[in-house]
C-alpha cells in the first residue's frame, strides 16, 4: 500500500456526490487529510482498478450504500504542505456524479458520520468550497440536461 503522508508521487483518489430525491450523501471524514470535515465520500483508487468500481466500493465500504455512476463530475487536486513547506498530501481527486441505488446508510470504514442532507439546507453545514462549487455544478448542469 502506497504511503499516505509524504507520498513519493500524487495519489489517485475518487469523490461521489450521491443524489438521493431531493438530498446529497455527505460524511464526515474520519482520517487526515481534512479529518472532521463534512465531505464527499470516496477514497483512494487501488492499483489496476477502474475509477467508476472504485467510487462505487469506496460509496458502499464508508456508507453501507449501492449507487449508481451517472457521471464523470470534475478532477480536484489537493496538496497539503507542512510547516516546512514539503508535500505532505498530494491526491488527484476524480469526482462522480451519482444515484442512490438501495442499501441502509451508515457510516463506517473512513467515515465517522453520514448522512443525507437536503440540498436547500446545505448551508446549515461546513463544507469545503470545492464540495458546494461542485454540487453547484451538478445543479446547473441538472437543470440543463435533466437525469435525476
Amino acid at each position: 500500500m502506497k504511503k499516505r503522508t509524504y507520498p513519493d508521487q500524487p495519489l489517485v483518489g475518487v469523490g461521489a456526490l450521491v443524489f438521493k430525491e431531493d438530498s446529497v450523501l455527505l460524511v464526515i471524514r474520519g482520517n487526515p487529510p481534512l479529518e472532521g470535515t463534512w465531505s464527499l465520500p470516496g477514497g483512494r483508487c487501488h492499483e489496476g482498478e477502474h475509477l467508476r468500481d472504485a467510487v462505487i466500493r469506496e460509496v458502499k465500504e464508508e456508507c453501507g450504500i449501492d449507487i449508481e455512476v451517472v457521471d464523470f463530475l470534475k478532477l480536484f487536486e489537493y496538496i497539503e504542505r507542512d510547516v516546512r513547506k514539503k508535500v505532505k498530501y498530494h491526491y488527484v481527486v476524480f469526482d462522480f456524479k451519482a444515484l442512490y441505488k438501495s442499501g441502509t446508510l451508515k457510516h463506517s470504514s473512513d467515515a465517522s458520520d453520514a448522512r443525507w442532507v437536503r440540498i436547500d439546507e446545505l448551508n446549515k453545514y461546513e463544507l469545503t468550497d470545492a464540495v458546494r462549487g461542485l454540487v453547484k455544478e451538478a445543479m446547473n448542469a441538472e437543470k440543463k440536461d435533466p437525469k435525476l
